[in-house]
């Protein structure tokens, strides 16, 4: 945390406007079983965005979080093959997920990087100069409030 003070306290000293963009998860927004410290951290990230929105608001500083949903990458489907090896019925759920059969997600597929990487493009961008202490799912609209 004092590394985090110091950074801080150069952008008070030099006036500098920016932007924070941290990441989270949709599981800091929704709990989920199982994963209770893995949510917890990730509620963890999403309250420490908006404590920190708050308070360097006045600096012109604009403190946001980007919550993906299951982003489909090597690493998911290697962390899917190694689940599935005992227990198929998992498998058979993320097949049918990824091939557009469930409801789970309804745009119908998961995220790709390019998705999550267009939302911190954007907040990083003057477009969002009016945005701060956000969490935006990036979640096909499954998470819908």
């Amino acid at each position: 945390m004092s590394f985090f003070t110091s950074c801080r306290a150069t952008f008070f000293r030099k006036n500098i406007q920016g932007k924070i963009i941290n990441i989270s998860s949709v599981v800091g927004k929704e709990a989920m079983p199982k994963y209770a410290a893995y949510s917890a951290s990730k509620f963890a990230i999403i309250g420490f965005t908006q404590a920190l929105a708050l308070e360097l608001a006045p600096y012109q500083i604009n403190v946001n979080a980007v919550c993906p949903s299951l982003v489909d990458t090597e690493r998911v489907t290697q962390l899917v093959n190694t689940l599935s090896e005992n227990d198929e019925q998992f498998k058979d759920k993320y097949v049918e997920l990824l091939q557009n059969r469930s409801g789970l997600v309804p745009l119908g597929r998961l995220a790709t990087r390019t998705d999550v990487a267009n939302i911190v493009s954007f907040l990083a961008s003057e477009q969002s100069n009016f945005l701060t202490g956000l969490a935006i799912p990036v979640a096909g609209g499954s998470m819908v409030h």
